[in-house]
């Protein structure tokens, strides 16, 4: 659900409870907006109390806001793509919704006149997992008919410790800013995951199977190691 407020829109999710007494609002860092109401209380009730309390979201999601990886964006500011970093140059139009682009090696970001950073932030998360997805599938089917090894799913989740996941039904999630990484670091992460379909554990056949496919493997985990520092 969503209100508009001047300029801005607030996105919030809407959780009912019967055994619930009150309405209350949590702003959070991973869920955003949360409402918690009692079912019987109305959508335009909710949407009146959610816009009578906009003032103080608005300042909590910019506190919030201020946590999320990408840091401040200005113009001046610097982000990752396949391996390096590059400017970052804020565009104002009259526009409705923030658009990021990557062109000339340098991103450009279109902006409404006023952009919060929280806004910016989801506009650049959407961009990684465009590219990721783009990316990731073709590594996935060009490794996985390399390797005879076949995901049940191929998944995309932004997580703050794993560049990549293969659960016990062998669905494979990645991390989007797996596309912060070099070509060839991107390359180990897509062979590292395949190689959990058949070892679920790192145990010496594991990273044997992971050697058949990309023999400097190690020199592969120090440099992610590594890169993981500069974020």
């Amino acid at each position: 659900m969503k209100i508009r407020y001047g300029t801005q829109t607030i996105e919030f999710k809407l959780q009912r409870s019967q055994k619930a007494r009150n309405t209350y609002i949590a702003v959070e860092r991973d869920n955003g907006v949360l409402v918690k109401a009692p079912g019987y209380i109305s959508d335009k009730e909710i949407e009146a109390l959610v816009r009578s309390k906009a003032k103080w979201i608005i300042k909590k999601l910019e506190e919030v806001g201020k946590k999320i990886d990408h840091g401040e964006i200005l113009t001046g500011s610097r982000l990752f793509y396949m391996g390096k970093s590059y400017y970052v140059e804020l565009i104002q139009e009259n526009c409705q919704n923030v658009e990021v682009s990557f062109i000339h090696s340098k991103f450009k970001i279109y902006t409404p006149l006023e952009v919060s950073q929280i806004e910016l932030n989801k506009a650049i998360d959407r961009f990684y997992l465009r590219k990721a997805e783009e990316k990731i599938t073709k590594l996935v089917r060009k490794y996985s008919d390399t390797m005879k090894l076949h995901p049940e799913y191929i998944g995309f989740r932004k997580s703050k410790t794993k560049w990549g996941s293969c659960s016990e039904r062998n669905r494979i999630t990645f991390n989007p800013e797996v596309i912060k990484l070099s070509s060839s670091l991107i390359e180990y992460v897509v062979i590292h995951e395949l190689a959990h379909i058949v070892y679920k554990n790192h145990s010496k056949n594991f990273w044997n199977l992971v050697k058949k496919y990309m023999s400097d493997y190690k020199s592969k985990e120090e440099m992610l190691l590594q890169f993981e520092k500069k974020l």
